[in-house]
This record gives structure tokens, sequence and C-alpha cells, in this order.
């Protein structure tokens, strides 16, 4: 259908209901899900921040994999207050590398200091929950916190070591990951969605090859798209641009 209207580039977002996004999203969605470039959506660098004169946002905007250009995480949200220091990480690893990709001779300045940011990181992420490893917290606030843990843990080895999401090493994190999505209301993230999105995105890219975990995060990926990606498309396809970005370059890295 897309072809016979000659080409995604020449679909308009005021014809055919968002067809064009629709099937970005999709195509987006299995790349990342799958650990394989898009079909028709075109990987460039990513942006991570995003700098506007409104600061008023009908979403949560903040994300690891994007931000405003205040990347506090500071709005006040009481149930991700715990989580705040741990996404504002996850998001400095991001930028890390970034720098480590395209501005090599400031990597090398800032390398001792990257080697002891991530260290503390790694060291935050891996402190031992309240819960044991098979049991999911009581609270709401917990169980997000422990959410965003896991993820960030995925996030980091992806981001400081390099290793692809669906690497085995991740497979216990992805597992206790999926568990504990799915007793989180999903009313929640509505005060959070790219929270969300970045987490969904790191367990979705982990699952890749776990036939068991995988449809819920591909279909929750799906949701979150036709719910608010079509309407708030600009920062939804920059968002999956960037962590399709960070995928292709673990894919093929280059030589340090």
């Amino acid at each position: 259908m897309i072809e016979l209207r000659g080409g995604i580039n020449n679909l308009s977002s005021d014809q055919g209901q968002h067809l064009s996004e629709m099937a970005l999203l999709q195509d987006m969605m299995h790349a990342s899900c799958s650990n394989i470039p898009p079909m028709m959506f075109d990987i460039y660098g990513p942006v991570l921040r995003d700098i506007r004169m409104n600061h008023i946002e009908r979403w949560y905007p903040q994300s690891p994999l994007r931000v405003l250009n205040d990347s506090d995480f500071a709005r006040d949200i009481p149930v991700l207050q715990s989580s705040f220091c741990i996404l504002k990480d996850a998001f400095d690893n991001l930028e890390m590398l970034c720098i480590e990709a395209f501005d090599t001779d400031t990597a090398t300045e800032e390398s001792d200091v990257f080697k002891s940011r991530r260290e503390n990181f790694w060291a935050r992420i891996m402190q031992a929950p309240e819960t044991g490893p098979d049991q999911i917290p009581p609270t709401t606030e917990k169980k997000v916190e422990l959410a965003v843990r896991l993820a960030a843990r995925i996030h980091f080895r992806a981001t400081a070591s390099r290793t692809q999401h669906d690497d085995a090493v991740n497979a216990d994190d992805m597992v206790q990951l999926h568990a504990v999505l799915r007793k989180i209301d999903l009313g929640f993230w509505k005060v959070a969605h790219y929270v969300y999105l970045w987490i969904l995105l790191t367990g979705g890219a982990a699952s890749n090859g776990h036939a068991e975990h995988r449809p819920y995060f591909v279909s929750e990926i799906m949701r979150l798209g036709l719910g608010i990606g079509l309407f708030d498309w600009r920062s939804f396809r920059q968002i999956m641009g960037n962590f399709l970005w960070l995928q292709q370059f673990l894919r093929c890295p280059p030589k340090r």
C-alpha cells in the first residue's frame, strides 16, 4: 500500500489517518526489538537535548534517551523521586558514549572522569533491593524504582561496556523487568511516558530471542506509540531514533 502511494516520503500526516507515522512506528518497533536496522526509517546521529522556550509540556518530557535542556529530572513526580538520580546517570552515560563516538579528543581528555562517573553509576544501580530477586515490591513507588534500576543495568552495559542489549548477560535483568512491569498499573505511566518508553525499548531489545517475553514489550511499545507517539510525533520519533542509533553503534562499533 505504501509503495502504491509513492513510498513513505510521499505520505502526508493529514492523509490516511497518520498512515506514514504508523508505518514508521511499526518499522522502528520491529527494528528495536529485533536488533536489526529499520527498513524505512533513516538512522541519523542522536539529538540528546531539546531546548524549548516553553517549558510547559503536555507530557513528562525527560528520558535517559533525550531531555529538555534540563537533565535534572526535577519534575515534581513523587513516585519517581527515588529514581531521579539513576535516570540522570543513565542519560549521562549515553551522553558520554556520544562524546566518545563523535569527539574523540574530548573523550581522551575526560577519560579518567568518565571512568569515575561510570564506576559510581554502576555502584548505585547494583545496590541490593529491599526485596529478593524473585519478589515484586508491594508499592507502586518501589515497583517503578526496581523497573528503572533493571533497565538502567541493561542500559549501562550498552553505553559503558558496549554490550548489545540482547546479550545473554542481560537475560536475568530482562526477565525480572518483564515481571515487575506487568505488576505496575499502566495508568501510572501517564506522568512519565518517555521514561516508560526508554524502559520498554531497553527491555524489548534485551528480549530479542526470548519468545515468552518479547510480545509484551512489542505490544506495549506499539500501544504507547499509538496513544502518545502519533500526537507528539517529533519527540517520540527522535527518542526512538536515538535508541536505534545506539543499537546500530553497538552492532558496528568503531575501533577503540
